[in-house]
């Protein structure tokens, strides 16, 4: 049995002035597409709230917002055949996205294919 992967990753759940979440609809390795929420693994000697700061710039394109982490867990999944053992810190965040061309471009290379805003 392959031991799995172990990863941490920040997630954002971000909320509009209408109080929906924002979800993006990624190209899964296996051809199926699915819906998440902005976010990422850690880099290197981050912490998750580093990473939280880092992934809405990149991602969403904020660069003015507060962070409040509001849920932990723990998933295990397969990402290309393999398994992953992750453990994820969601953060609240308000406001709106900014998708410049540097965040389309981010989006392109994470294969984000579209984003929706979703009532809660």
């Amino acid at each position: 049995m392959t031991e799995p992967n172990l990863r941490r990753a920040s997630r954002l759940i971000l909320l509009d002035g209408q109080r929906r979440v924002l979800l993006f609809r990624h190209a899964g390795t296996n051809g199926e597409a699915f819906w998440a929420p902005p976010g990422g693994g850690l880099e290197s000697g981050e912490t998750f709230e580093q990473a939280a700061w880092r992934e809405a710039c990149e991602e969403l394109g904020l660069t003015c917002f507060t962070l409040k982490c509001v849920w932990e867990r723990v998933t295990d999944f397969i990402y290309v055949d393999r398994p992953v053992h992750q453990y994820d810190c969601f953060f609240l965040i308000e406001g709106e996205p900014t998708i410049s061309s540097d965040v389309e471009k981010v989006h392109r290379q994470e294969g984000i294919l579209e984003m929706r805003w979703w009532m809660m």
